[in-house]
């Protein structure tokens, strides 16, 4: 099975992420972790698949237990490195974590915790008060396993590049379809996704949004058919390999720019040029903020931004990109940024209810700076 679907990453770098959290759970003195979030099961064991229902990833410090449907038992031995895939019946899907609970309740060492990410929304509740059922001690694993995704390895790395490429190949597809004069925004959404999808490995965990005219003010607002007149044309989506992904914001422009679109160009680029002329390996990230903020002072009163200079990127799955832990390039984090971190800068800003100018770059941190893996200038494009 694994010959049909050849992972991208080796086994010895699956061995080594297993290695590194049954690190974090000895010196946290935690038996096992239970790990329902579907891009962090993948991290952890390859393993994937477009079923939804909850699919966990027990890890002990001596195992690892991969729960799947019988119908997921192929996807499982095509994908996964886990060394024993437990399946239940699909039909029994309803009862199927009560089988989890029981068998995860098993196979803990006597007396130790586990710990469960209990705030994000792909642990069912109804998995927690089982696994307390069988008289699991149950410890917070929040973010337990997203903190070890936040520094990409080497390999990790090239899908980000290769999702890049994959990015481009959707600005100048929509650049394309835009010069139609009888184009829609549903039209360049329909050209992004070909241009997308055409040599992808995966699907983007979101998007496209495209959105023009006075809607493109109304912060996450996306196509509907409409025609596409003079002005800019917002565009926010990310190319994929293996679930790797590349974001960027775009904006298209018919015509020449308003003097409003003029004015949200100049914001977003002086946020991009503050955020990559900062950020380095061991710069705190309020630092890189601050420098940002400094930048777009003062703001003027009918200008959306959510102060929000770069948010972690890379392995994701739906519903979004932002898959990982909330380590965010914000005035209130303190923490320093780390070599092989990988941000995407969301510099898009608003004039509220009649226009937006998005000009985002996704980049890697380094030891002596920014090396941006997105292609293309961040300004307006004349179509």
């Amino acid at each position: 099975m694994p010959d049909l679907e050849p992972r991208p990453f080796s086994d010895d770098e699956y061995r080594e992420r297993l290695a590194r959290i049954r690190d974090r759970l000895s010196q946290a003195n935690l038996g096992g972790v239970l790990v329902f979030r579907p891009s962090s099961v993948e991290y952890l064991c390859g393993y994937h698949s477009m079923e939804r229902v909850p699919q966990p990833l027990l890890v002990t410090r001596s195992a690892a237990f991969l729960y799947v449907p019988d119908l997921e038992i192929g996807r499982a031995l095509a994908s996964s490195v886990a060394d024993t895939v437990l399946y239940y019946g699909y039909t029994q899907a309803p009862t199927a974590l009560a089988l989890v609970a029981e068998h995860t309740a098993r196979a803990l060492p006597d007396g130790t915790r586990l710990a469960v990410e209990f705030e994000h929304t792909s642990t069912p509740p109804r998995a927690v008060e089982l696994l307390r059922r069988h008289g699991v001690e149950l410890a917070p694993g929040d973010h337990l396993v997203e903190d070890l995704r936040l520094v990409l390895s080497p390999a990790e790395l090239r899908c980000v590049e290769e999702a890049a490429v994959a990015t481009q190949r959707g600005v100048e597809a929509a650049a394309r379809a835009a010069g139609d004069p009888d184009a829609t925004d549903s039209v360049i959404a329909a050209a992004v996704t070909e241009a997308l999808l055409r040599d992808a490995t995966s699907t983007s965990a979101w998007g496209p949004v495209v959105v023009a005219g006075p809607r493109a003010g109304v912060p996450h607002s996306s196509w509907r058919r409409e025609p596409v007149g003079d002005g800019p044309v917002f565009l926010e989506f990310a190319g994929a390999h293996h679930r790797y992904h590349a974001p960027v914001m775009r904006t298209l422009c018919r015509g020449g720019p308003t003097a409003d679109a003029q004015r949200l160009v100049e914001l977003s680029q002086g946020v991009l040029d503050a955020v990559l002329g900062t950020a380095a390996a061991g710069v705190p990230c309020a630092d890189v903020a601050r420098r940002a903020s400094e930048a777009i002072v003062p703001l003027p009163d009918d200008v959306v931004f959510h102060h929000l200079f770069g948010y972690p990127v890379g392995l994701a799955h739906p519903p979004h990109w932002m898959d990982s832990a909330p380590f965010h390039i914000t005035v209130d984090n303190r923490e320093p940024l780390r070599e092989g971190m990988v941000f995407h800068i969301p510099a898009s800003f608003r004039s509220f209810g009649r226009a937006c100018v998005g000009l985002s770059q996704t980049f890697v941190v380094e030891s002596d700076g920014a090396r941006v893996l997105t292609h293309g200038a961040a300004g307006l494009i004349p179509v």
